[in-house]
């Protein structure tokens, strides 16, 4: 056995491969923290990052549609519907029409919805069996009356200004077809949830800005986004088939030539899951969703030459390859490392790489940190934190993708129904705040 690990530690595969695994953080960093500083320095001249949009432009988003439709699709949400339904009401747009889809929910659902039945502008459409989050988003698109519709989950806090943050973009960009918004975590009471904070902003928060600096978001965000409704209805609405059903029509937004960008001052509060078993089931749905997308829209990409899309689908591929090699690598250094045999994984390549590694991660985590203060300051708390999060979150987030990679490519797509992690109650729950 020690001549397999001594000859495979000279192999040219495994020597990329290390050099993959070392440079590939290093390389997403940097071009993420280049790109977002970027789109900081562009919004700072057009004076969009302080202020709301110019008021001009909001002015005439107001009057070109004045009536905007939020569609809320809800199963067993009775801890949440009514608080979401408080924070919409408050959206400051002069009217609003309001849609929730009850999809065949089994707990008080019904009777909290039953709470709301004569707010004006206020309808229900009740499923008496479970039809799924995709379709009961289609059929609300199809009842919507405006051409710009807002989408929330049932547990989301939105703030009261993301529709004026969010609209005029319609205005100024043609080919946007939606805008989303900047999820921010309000459970941070336990190390789990505030490494998912940490997470959302220097990963997910950071690298949107870095996208929309190239114009192409890779998933906006189920929780919250508002849409042209027309690009919606057009491209044939939600998949019923896809896990995660907002990066599967991101996708095909992009491959017809739309645009999806992202609002980081537009902030909407949400829930994240508590326990490390309910993360588990979370991220397993994402994962699966993530191979799905690049499983129907990779090829067609690649062999049509889409060359639009292809840092897309090259950054998810490697994203999903740069986990597989992690996890090959951590266990193949402690098989070695215990049995005695010269040691493979944490090769000379990663012995000069990893503090590297680890430091740009952490200078992607601070500078997330930086944007996102200015609309959310209780995040620059977790700075302290930071160091945890590449060295002890990446190892698991990886792994979720190592699992589900295989038996979701060696299987066909089914219909997808309702897989969400039950949250729990956040009613002291800090909330998001207007920029």
């Amino acid at each position: 056995m020690s001549e397999f690990f001594t000859a495979l530690s000279g192999n040219i595969f495994y020597v990329v491969s290390m050099w993959f695994l070392a440079l590939f953080p290093i390389i997403i960093a940097a071009l993420a923290v280049n790109s977002s500083r970027q789109y900081r320095l562009d919004r700072r001249r057009l004076r969009t990052e302080d202020l709301e949009p110019h008021l001009s432009d909001l002015f005439v988003a107001r009057e070109r549609w004045p009536v905007v439709s939020v569609v809320i699709p809800a199963r067993n949400e009775e801890k949440h519907i009514a608080n979401v339904l408080r924070s919409v009401l408050e959206l400051r747009w002069p009217q609003l029409e309001v849609i929730v889809i009850n999809d065949g929910s089994t707990d008080g659902t019904a009777a909290e919805l039953a709470a709301f039945v004569d707010v004006q502008g206020l309808s229900v459409i009740t499923h008496d069996e479970a039809h799924g989050k995709s379709e009961s988003l289609n059929e609300a698109f199809a009842a919507a009356t405006s051409d710009i519709v807002l989408i929330l989950d049932a547990d989301a806090r939105p703030a009261k200004n993301v529709l004026n943050r969010m609209v005029p973009h319609f205005l100024k960009n043609p080919d946007v077809v939606a805008v989303t918004g900047n999820p921010r975590v309000v459970n941070v009471r336990t190390l789990w949830t505030k490494l998912q904070a940490i997470e959302f902003s220097s990963t997910i928060s950071t690298l949107r800005r870095g996208q929309s600096a190239w114009g192409r978001v890779n998933t906006f965000s189920g929780i919250m986004t508002v849409f042209q409704r027309y690009a919606v209805i057009n491209h044939g609405g939600f998949s019923p088939t896809q896990p995660t059903e907002d990066i599967e029509l991101t996708w095909r937004f992009h491959r017809m030539g739309h645009r999806v960008i992202y609002e980081p001052a537009a902030q909407v509060g949400m829930v994240v899951p508590e326990s490390f078993g309910a993360w588990w089931q979370q991220r397993l749905r994402w994962s699966r969703g993530l191979v799905r997308v690049v499983q129907a829209h990779g090829y067609p990409i690649i062999r049509k030459w889409e060359w639009h899309v292809l840092p897309i689908v090259l950054e998810a591929f490697l994203s999903i390859l740069w986990c597989h090699i992690l996890i090959l690598a951590t266990i193949g250094w402690i098989i070695t490392y215990y049995a005695g045999l010269p040691e493979i994984g944490n090769s000379m390549v990663l012995g000069r790489w990893g503090t590297m590694t680890v430091g740009v991660a952490l200078v992607q985590i601070l500078w997330g940190m930086y944007l996102d203060a200015h609309h959310d300051k209780s995040i620059s708390k977790l700075w302290w934190l930071a160091p945890i999060y590449p060295l002890f979150y990446w190892w698991f987030s990886a792994f979720v993708v190592v699992v589900t990679t295989i038996p979701t490519l060696l299987t066909k797509p089914k219909l997808s129904t309702w897989n969400k992690v039950r949250q729990p109650s956040v009613t002291t729950a800090r909330q998001a705040q207007s920029a």
